[in-house]
């Protein structure tokens, strides 16, 4: 009796010198984490791999930072097949999966010169807005304006060629370009992204509003995050970050289902779904 006592007592020792000790490795993980992500937001991928890595040994129970680690290695190792890659098909699909890992973290920079080649050589039909839509991103307006005017119309090029022209205080222009844009929900969310940016500037709050919820409905689950740390930053909506409305429309929810390559409800805990061929950039 006396020795299940003693053992009872030492297993309640241990576990309360144990339980800081975990808090500790828990706090450094998840110090290291963000240290990593700080280190991908400015496009350092290979440190930025090491705090990961570090951050899921520290915390082997943390799923998010498993999945972060094994989403960038596969990034990195595509980054490196990419320059190899000749196939146009096979080149493009990894290009596009790049692409849409870069929106998903704002990285727009590395996203520029892929869109430029896929322009370029034609690879996509809405090349001339991807293209647009990034330059846009990096504050280019008169060439993404120069871009699209030879380019042929389609709702979400009008868009951007509106928010381009507004961007450059062209304003009637740009309101002229908003009345004619014919963005419906085949259009796709970055459209509607688009607009709301376009509304913003031109002062229509009330459209911006409604057409930032729409872009937010039609966004993937897994990507919803991403586009409202963007519409966030984004200087186009400066002048509603004070309208009650705005802090509303951030709240809004997707309507997409996921997923259909595992044919699961959600792509959110797939460590795959940043570098999925079914983006929807």
């Amino acid at each position: 009796m006396l020795h299940k006592v003693i053992m009872k007592s030492l297993v309640a020792m241990v576990a309360l010198v144990a339980m800081p000790a975990l808090a500790e490795v828990r706090e450094d993980a998840a110090a290291t984490f963000q240290k990593g992500k700080a280190l991908l937001a400015e496009a350092n991928f290979n440190d930025a791999l090491v705090s990961f890595r570090t951050a899921a040994r520290f915390d082997t129970g943390n799923q998010e930072y498993l999945q972060a680690y094994s989403q960038l290695v596969q990034v990195i190792r595509m980054r490196q097949d990419l320059a190899k890659t000749q196939d146009p098909e096979k080149w493009f699909s990894k290009a596009r999966a790049l692409r849409t890992f870069y929106y998903d973290h704002l990285l727009f920079e590395e996203a520029l010169p892929l869109d430029r080649k896929i322009h370029a050589e034609r690879l996509a039909e809405n090349s001339a807005a991807a293209l647009a839509e990034t330059l846009l991103a990096l504050g280019d307006n008169a060439e993404a304006a120069e871009m699209l005017s030879k380019e042929s119309s389609s709702p979400r090029t009008d868009v951007l060629m509106g928010l381009a022209l507004a961007r450059e205080g062209r304003m009637s222009e740009a309101k002229t370009a908003s009345s004619k844009a014919a963005v419906s929900k085949n259009s796709g969310p970055r459209a509607f992204f688009a607009l709301a940016r376009l509304q913003a500037l031109i002062g229509d709050s009330e459209g911006a509003v409604e057409a930032l919820r729409k872009s937010f409905e039609l966004t993937s689950p897994s990507r919803l995050d991403s586009l409202k740390d963007e519409a966030r930053q984004c200087p186009d909506f400066g002048a509603l970050a004070s309208i009650p409305a705005f802090a509303e429309a951030l709240e809004t929810g997707s309507k997409v289902k996921e997923s259909g390559c595992s044919k699961g409800t959600s792509c959110g805990g797939c460590p795959h779904r940043s570098t999925c061929a079914g983006s929807d950039h």
